[in-house]
């Protein structure tokens, strides 16, 4: 059986859900006028305090930026200087420890840690640049790319502290990873390492995976004539 069909004049009958809503809220408004101007003072006032809080983050990341710049400057003119004084080092060691502490969550904090990690590692304090490498880990910038860099860092590293069974466990993670700008230092990385301990036999396996990874590499010469000497003394 098809619904019976509604009129328009029993439509036009019907009261209108919005005008008998917006007749409620002038009712109250007129009954309230006090309770509803401290709605609206309440309501203005976080509005104000949210504008106020965008702004200050606004300019706080712009302050970061302009002041890790500034450090980066001088981190590469002091790269480039031949003769940097370690006093010139342990400064900018602590503008950038600074600059991470004032802007932890922030980009300008996270590259200000990396690069305390490069400072650190330049004095030779090899235990402090791995302390900020591998709290680089958690940052977005590992979440977004960077996590192949920290772990090469991380390696070199632990190579300098001599600490060669974890320093060849990353290298040979990057060297796995066809996709990793690190993977032809990490193969090689790997081989001198093996080198550096005496260990002739796998050195000569590493270099020839070496070549046979990257039979164009610039070193080539050099790795063929180590396996050359590394074979004669074994």
């Amino acid at each position: 059986m098809a619904p019976k069909k509604i009129s328009r004049k029993e439509l036009l009958k019907e009261p209108d859900e919005f005008l008998t809503t917006s007749r409620r809220v002038l009712d109250y408004v007129r009954a309230n006028p006090r309770a509803v101007t401290a709605i609206a003072v309440a309501v203005g006032v976080v509005v104000i305090v949210c504008l106020l809080g965008y702004a200050y983050l606004q300019y706080h990341k712009q302050q970061g930026h302009e002041l890790f710049l500034k450090a980066h400057g001088e981190y590469r003119a002091a790269t480039l200087a031949e003769s940097a004084e370690k006093e010139r080092w342990e400064k900018l060691l602590r503008t950038f420890d600074d600059l991470a502490k004032e802007y932890r969550s922030l980009l300008p904090g996270e590259l200000a840690f990396l690069y305390g990690g490069h400072v650190a590692y330049r004095l030779q304090d090899y235990q402090g640049a791995l302390e900020r490498y591998t709290g680089m880990k958690s940052t977005k910038l590992v979440g977004e790319g960077l996590g192949g860099m920290v772990m090469y860092h991380m390696a070199m590293t632990r190579m300098a502290m001599k600490d060669f069974d974890a320093a060849a466990s990353l290298f040979d993670q990057l060297a796995k990873d066809t996709n990793s700008p690190y993977r032809r230092e990490s193969a090689a990385s790997i081989a001198a390492i093996y080198d550096e301990m005496g260990k002739k036999k796998e050195a000569v396996q590493a270099y020839r995976q070496y070549l046979k990874m990257f039979p164009q590499a610039p070193d080539a010469p050099y790795v063929k004539a180590r396996i050359a000497r590394l074979s004669t003394e074994g």
